[in-house]
């Protein structure tokens, strides 16, 4: 059974593209590419730059994008299996999220920031009418025992 990097590396050759003409046409570092053909994942920056990697590895070459993104995250866990760092069934389906272990805050970090926000508004909008209510109430005039004045008729005294 092949590694994903011989795999990628294979499709690469047969197609008579070098490292160079992919990093140039993609603006990834030749070292980058060349961490992936040789399943040195170690070597890379993670994250959405590896699976960005390997997409723009793909699209070059003309293989199918998603099915090498997969290829990669089987071969990044089965390299985090054998370094002992548990397994992850849901790192293969595209959008999943995996489920936070017993007692942490379950609530996704969107809705929580989402909520923040409403919060604050909510926030400033009372301290702005509390504060235009507070200005308006230290500004009335006194309406009790206060002489009245006649209204204007027009005519000069």
């Amino acid at each position: 059974m092949s590694t994903f990097g011989e795999e990628i590396r294979r499709e690469r050759e047969l197609r008579q593209i070098s490292l160079r003409e992919i990093a140039e046409s993609t603006k990834i570092s030749l070292r980058y590419l060349d961490a992936l053909e040789q399943n040195d994942f170690k070597h890379l920056p993670g994250g959405v730059f590896n699976k960005g990697f390997v997409r723009a590895f793909a699209e070059h070459i003309g293989i199918d994008p998603e099915a090498m993104v997969n290829a990669y995250l089987l071969e990044e866990q089965s390299q985090l299996d054998r370094a002992g760092n548990g397994p992850d069934p849901l790192v293969l389906r595209r959008g999943a999220r995996p489920t936070p272990p017993p007692g942490t805050d379950s609530t996704p970090r969107r809705r929580r920031v989402a909520i923040g926000i409403v919060a604050t508004v909510v926030v400033v909008a009372l301290a702005i009418a509390g504060f235009f209510t507070i200005r308006a109430w230290l500004n009335r005039t006194p309406t009790a025992g206060a002489p009245s004045q006649a209204p204007a008729t027009g005519e000069r005294p």
